[in-house]
């Protein structure tokens, strides 16, 4: 018995081997059963015992042959398409195709994998595409598909947006730049009428200044002409004054001239003598004996005799 249990243990294990090394093993059993059935022919109720368990082994092996024929192989390589980047839409789906290698490789489930959770995986069109939905959230992800054994495919990037919402806050953009370009027309208006009426008042006022400054100059040249003229005639009059003066004076100096003229006539003319610069005598003659006629003085006669002699000379 024990004997038994040990080939029985043997043969699964050579089972075991076989079935993990390759589906084919099934073959080995045909031939098996007939020379167990004939080892064990003189036992009938062991022979029907190994027939049944080899039997089973065998549909088990045929059913691991079939399973291994129809299983696909492993996906070597995945890669998705359009490869280039793509903008959608946050309401819209993105489709995308799936090429796998080995063509007849069948992944049982693929995983999307994104940077921030904004696409989810549609993946019920089938085995060679599939869509990319948007979560209701916008922004920038780049996604990629992942096999059950960790491969992953190429990347992509998308950019999902709001129409919607873009074409609205552009509307109200423009609405605003409008307002805004109103506004500041209305506001360079409104400047260049204060400038212009700035402008206005400021060659108003220059003007006024200047038309002040000519009536300034225009008196005061007036004044000027008026304070020359009047010292011109202040001049005038104070020459005419003087020369009305001067020629009172020459009239009156002429008028006591001639009364003293008169007067000197109507007295007798006293005789006149010379005197010496050095000498003590008067002389009738500027230059009596060594006397110097340059130095020689002249005094009335009557105020020589009571201090001077006379010259025995000449008088």
């Amino acid at each position: 018995m024990g004997k038994t249990l040990l080939n029985i243990f043997l043969v699964l294990i050579c089972l075991g081997v076989l079935l993990s090394l390759l589906p084919y093993a099934w073959i080995l059993f045909i031939p098996a059963i007939f020379l167990y059935r004939r080892k064990f022919r003189e036992e009938p109720l062991r022979k029907k015992k190994y027939t049944a368990a080899l039997g089973t082994l065998s549909l088990l092996s045929l059913c691991a042959f079939g399973y291994a024929q129809a299983s696909p192989p492993d996906v070597e390589k995945i890669s998705i398409s359009p490869t280039s980047n793509y903008e959608m839409d946050v309401n819209s789906e993105y489709p995308i195709n799936i090429q796998i290698q080995p063509e007849d490789a069948r992944p049982k489930k693929l995983e999307l994998v994104t940077d921030n959770g904004l696409l989810t995986l549609d993946y019920s069109q089938g085995e060679s595409s599939c869509l990319l939905k948007s979560s209701g959230k916008t922004g920038e992800t780049n996604v990629c598909l992942k096999t059950p054994d960790g491969k992953n495919s190429n990347a992509i990037h998308i950019s999902v947006t709001d129409k919607k919402a873009e074409a609205e806050a552009k509307k109200k953009a423009e609405e605003e730049a409008k307002k805004k370009a109103e506004k500041e027309a209305k506001q360079k208006a409104e400047a260049e009428a204060k400038q212009k009426a700035e402008e206005e008042a400021r060659l108003q006022a220059e003007a006024a200044a200047k038309q002040q400054a000519e009536e300034e100059v225009r008196l005061q040249a007036e004044a000027q002409a008026k304070q020359q003229a009047e010292e011109e005639a202040r001049l005038q009059a104070e020459a005419q004054a003087k020369q009305q003066a001067e020629e009172e004076a020459r009239l009156q100096a002429e008028a006591a001239a001639a009364q003293e003229a008169e007067a000197a006539a109507a007295q007798p003319v006293e005789q006149m003598v010379w005197l010496s610069a050095t000498g003590e005598k008067y002389h009738r003659i500027p230059n009596c004996g060594n006397m110097n006629p340059d130095k020689a003085r002249q005094i009335p006669l009557s105020q020589a005799e009571g201090s001077y002699e006379a010259c025995k000379n000449c008088w």
